[in-house]
């Protein structure tokens, strides 16, 4: 991605990029916002994404599913832009009234493409593991560091002097972009371009993570959502909203997202994997802790290196990325095994794709929720030692769509639909909609077993609950 000029001495050459869900994403260098984010492009930070993959251990199941958070945040960054054109074109028209304002506009494409560079290895499994390390430490009375999210790793790169320094020269406030990033509930439409209901982080990630596992579900209609969006005034604010004729391509994009959630990211034998993965940190942050290194790593490893300093560091965290643990995996799998659920055993497991044993307790005992909670509860009780150690419940929320009605505060993340009349519309609120009225919370239930004779027993347990032992 060197940068190219032509033959004509100084003048930049435009920059294409071939992406196997948009095709060419073209930077100009005429295009103020497009020559900054290909500056931004080449910074070590945004570099470094190229090392960490976008859906971490879901290619355990999905093998093609190895795409990387740098093509995605190239992704949104191109999904960002349309919705700004198309932002402009609706403020020009007069409809919603107010002006375009280019500033806010730009800081939030910028925004968008750096959204992601501060996620750390195997994407989110990581993030929920430094969480478990960080309540190990309180329960053990430790000084556990202020825990940062890969949202404020990211603000903190953006301000950094590799990327800063970038945005100074092209006199833009890092600060204001960073805050896109990390502030929650979106403030304006501008930002909901970023961390939206329907954003271009999602239009992104859903198109391209259901490219590249191959599934079936999740597709819907990018291209007439793009034609059908509307800004309109609401409380004094503009929104995105979609027009009426629209309405069918929303929910498309609710139940796709839905699907991608059932059947990639909760995908029972992906989430096994990601269970040993993060006992595995959680492990191999306690040696460090009560040892003061990790036998098998030198000191300079970036694992070791965060580890020791107990989260504080940029340098240290910038360091972390998926070979960084692929190649902690390989050592300490070449140290003596301790045992089933041994962090010797856990990273051989992962590296041989020897998945857990799991009881899918709502299949196993469908429409019965207080069977299930029985069986859960008998479960704890007979293994209580092992719970968390070679045992693990696994409950994750899923839902189709999040209901906000009239929140102030988070009036950005509704999915509004405009009526022919040009009122305003929660989709949930639309009486011929398929998702009408409060939809509810699911919790998928799993229960997962690195040792095979507890497993067989929490099996017999399972058929006699069922009438069938």
């Amino acid at each position: 991605m060197a940068r190219q000029r032509d033959g004509q001495k100084g003048e930049a050459r435009d920059q294409r990029i071939q992406d196997a869900i948009h095709g060419i994403i073209d930077f100009h260098p005429e295009r103020r916002t497009d020559r900054i984010a290909w500056r931004l492009l080449q910074t070590p930070d945004f570099q470094r994404l190229r090392r960490i993959k976008q859906l971490g251990a879901a290619e355990y199941v999905f093998p093609s599913a190895s795409h990387s958070r740098f093509a995605h945040s190239i992704g949104v960054f191109h999904s960002a832009r349309r919705l700004v054109e198309r932002m402009r074109r609706e403020l020009e028209t007069g409809h919603a009234g107010g002006a375009f304002d280019e500033g806010r506009a730009e800081a939030a494409v910028l925004a968008a493409l750096l959204h992601d560079i501060g996620h750390g290895p195997f994407s989110h499994v990581f993030e929920r593991a430094r969480k478990a390390v960080s309540q190990d430490a309180v329960a053990g009375e430790g000084n556990a560091a202020p825990l940062k999210t890969h949202e404020e790793h990211s603000a903190a790169m953006i301000r950094s002097d590799a990327i800063g320094a970038i945005l100074a020269e092209e006199e833009l406030d890092a600060e204001n972009i960073a805050q896109i990033v990390c502030a929650k509930p979106p403030q304006d439409m501008y930002h909901a371009i970023v961390s939206g209901t329907f954003d271009a982080d999602r239009m992104d990630y859903m198109m391209r993570d259901k490219y590249m596992t191959g599934i079936g579900e999740g597709g819907f209609d990018t291209n007439w959502i793009m034609d059908n969006i509307r800004v309109a005034r609401q409380g004094g604010e503009h929104s995105f909203c979609l027009a009426h004729k629209a309405l069918t391509a929303a929910e498309e994009f609710l139940l796709g997202r839905f699907h991608l959630h059932k059947d990639i990211y909760l995908h029972k034998t992906i989430r096994a994997m990601e269970c040993l993965l993060e006992r595995f940190f959680l492990l191999l942050a306690r040696e460090a802790a009560e040892e003061g290194r990790v036998c098998g790593l030198d000191e300079g490893h970036p694992l070791a290196r965060f580890l020791a300093g107990g989260e504080g560091g940029l340098d240290a965290y910038r360091a972390l990325d998926d070979t960084a643990v692929g190649g902690t995996l390989h050592a300490i799998a070449g140290r003596a095994s301790g045992g089933s659920a041994s962090l010797e055993s856990l990273a051989q497991r992962v590296l041989e794709r020897r998945v857990p044993a799991c009881i899918d307790v709502a299949h196993r005992f469908p429409e019965q929720p207080q069977r299930q909670v029985a069986f859960k509860e008998e479960i704890t009780s007979r293994f209580q030692a092992r719970m968390g150690a070679s045992i693990f419940f696994d409950s994750p929320p899923l839902s189709l769509y999040e209901h906000v009605g009239d929140d102030a505060e988070r009036r950005h993340e509704r999915l509004l639909i405009q009526l022919p009349n040009g009122e305003l519309r929660e989709i949930t609120e639309i009486s011929d909609s398929i998702l009408a009225g409060r939809l509810p919370l699911r919790r998928l239930e799993r229960c997962y077993f690195l040792d095979d004779g507890e497993y067989e027993e929490a099996e017999r347990l399972a058929e006699k609950m069922n009438g069938r032992g």
